[in-house]
């Protein structure tokens, strides 16, 4: 029979678990007397998902709100296909409990707190940053209150991709509207925060630091003020607050000129003198029990506004003619505004070296800015066009042509071209141009050009063989061309479809994507270079690819569209 000194009481085990918390924990279970768990899951296909959450701590002096739920009911996501509901939600509970909830999600079991029976929400494995019981602060953070005035903050990060159930949201406009409205933001926007989990602690001391500057001497010297306002509670820890140390932090354009320790007076007020214009100023708080409880990067002081006037003196009201029966006719007013002059407030600084530097680190970042979003320009010629030579046009064409295979050339995964004039010459030019093997090439053309037989003008320039083969539709001319590259290089050769439109093709803009990089070319690749024409990258390119994705979809493999259209195959050899 066991000593029954030897059992353990329940609750023993939750003091003991209590102490553990408590320790991991200092002072938080004594600097909030309540907390508040935020969630956001997804219910699909029967489980339920974590969207996001967060548990938001409450110091002393700010009440703990009620339980809430997003409405009486999940909601019902529409359009998505399948039985999906968002919910969201926010429980309170106490400090440690809370605590302990968060432990247990860091350790991969993350359920709907207080429900009965328990349900379990999917969610991936967690990495904590940084170590239980730390926090992290001086980042914005995105559903922050705009009381919680830069929280603490601790985070348990996705350590995986969210499953594709969660994924499948991102292409809902409404549910996107509704997460901004229920959870504050919308976390595809932010994608660190989606299926994450945080720990949300704002300042337990201080509910506010006001930071200005005043006095500012014909000289151009500055005083700065800081000003801490303390909480108010019963057993305050005014011992706590009076140790609390200020570091001032002053950064210039050419580098940081103050890091400066210092502490608040008996009325929460700390001044520092400075000799010039005070730049991009901050600061941090320390707590010696607590650590850092603050901290406000250096930003820039704002010295004067100006303020555009306009005034609107005419009104036009403007009809546009019908265009055909899918084109009606349209009305719309259109003001014009003149020019009514400006207000300037506050008083602009001196030229100075400072603002001499700033002027130029803003030039370098609109030449990076550029940089980051190449283009060329094609065709670019100083004589009249009717004046160009053969051999200037010559020029221009391996010009462009080059530009283009240098592209293709550096793709490792995949090149895609949607043209809807994209034919035999271009299939040889650049859709044989990739260095790699294993590297998926397709063509996405258009009917209307696969269909039309060359004029003799088109022909023009053409070899002999091509002259006598200008009879024959382009499209079947690419497939018998398309065989002979099979012939050579089997499963690498490219893959050609003709997309949908049999009188207009379904794209009209040209595009070349190489692995996930856009580029997208004003001219048709048949004639790069002849004209003046620009290709560019595409700066949001997920967007296009997955228009090019369901273009693909739709499309016909180009020898079905050949047998389709009732043309006689080419023949073999």
């Amino acid at each position: 029979m066991d000593n029954p000194d030897d059992s353990v009481s329940a609750e023993n085990i939750a003091a003991c678990s209590s102490s553990k918390l408590a320790s991991r924990w200092p002072n938080v279970t004594t600097d909030y007397h309540g907390a508040l768990i935020r969630l956001v899951t997804m219910r699909a296909g029967g489980k339920q998902y974590l969207l996001f959450g967060y548990v938001e701590l409450f110091p002393r002096d700010i009440p703990v709100p009620k339980r809430f739920a997003a409405g009486q009911k999940p909601w019902t996501v529409p359009n998505i296909g399948g039985d999906v509901t968002l919910a969201a939600s926010a429980l309170p509970m106490a400090t440690a409990d809370a605590l302990a909830w968060y432990e247990e999600a860091a350790r991969g079991c993350v359920i709907i707190p207080q429900a009965a029976p328990t349900v379990e929400i999917n969610a991936p494995p967690f990495g904590v940053e940084p170590a239980l019981g730390r926090f992290c602060v001086g980042e914005p953070v995105p559903f922050s209150a705009q009381w919680h005035g830069g929280p603490r903050i601790h985070r348990l990060v996705p350590m995986e991709d969210p499953t594709e159930a969660v994924l499948r949201l991102r292409s809902s406009s409404a549910a996107r509207e509704w997460l901004a409205e229920n959870a504050g933001f919308d976390p595809f926007e932010r994608e660190e925060w989606v299926a994450s989990l945080s720990l949300v602690a704002p300042d337990p001391l201080l509910s506010g630091v006001a930071h200005f500057t005043r006095d500012r001497k014909a000289g151009g010297s500055e005083q700065l003020v800081f000003q801490a306002h303390r909480r108010h509670y019963n057993n305050y820890p005014d011992a706590d607050a009076e140790a609390l140390q200020l570091v001032m932090l002053q950064r210039r354009p050419a580098g940081w000129t103050e890091i400066l320790p210092t502490s608040f007076d008996r009325d929460g007020f700390a001044l520092k003198d400075f000799a010039e214009p005070v730049s991009e100023t901050g600061f941090a708080i320390v707590c010696p029990s607590r650590g850092l409880i603050r901290m406000i990067p250096p930003t820039h002081w704002m010295e004067q506004i100006n303020i555009g006037l306009g005034l609107v003196n005419k009104v036009f009201d403007v009809e546009v003619p019908a265009g055909g029966r899918r084109k009606p006719a349209s009305r719309y007013k259109t003001g014009r505004m003149t020019d009514a002059g400006s207000v300037q407030v506050g008083e602009a600084l001196p030229r100075s070296g400072a603002i001499r530097v700033v002027e130029l680190q803003e030039v370098r970042k609109g030449r990076i800015a550029r940089q980051s979003a190449p283009q060329q320009l094609f065709g670019v010629h100083e004589a009249n066009k009717d004046e160009l030579t053969g051999d200037d046009l010559a020029r221009m064409r391996r010009e462009a042509e080059s530009y283009v295979a240098g592209l293709v050339s550096h793709a490792t995964r995949r090149v895609v071209f949607v043209d809807p004039d994209f034919g035999v010459r271009e299939l040889q030019n650049y859709a044989l141009r990739v260095t790699r093997d294993g590297v998926d090439v397709t063509v996405l053309t258009g009917a209307p050009h696969l269909r039309n037989v060359r004029s003799e003008d088109a022909a023009e320039g053409s070899c002999a063989d091509q002259k006598t083969a200008s009879s024959v539709p382009p499209g079947v001319q690419m497939l018998g061309q398309l065989r002979h590259i099979e012939s050579r290089l089997g499963p690498s050769a490219p893959n050609v479809f003709v997309m949908p439109g049999s009188k207009k093709p379904l794209f009209h803009d040209r595009f070349l994507v190489t692995d996930d990089t856009v580029w997208a070319s004003g001219p048709s690749f048949n004639e790069l270079g002849e004209r003046i024409g620009l290709i560019s990258r595409v700066h949001e390119p997920s967007v296009v690819i997955a228009a090019i994705e369901r273009a693909l979809s739709q499309s016909k493999p180009l020898a079905d569209w050949i047998v389709e259209t009732g043309f006689s195959e080419p023949q073999r050899g």
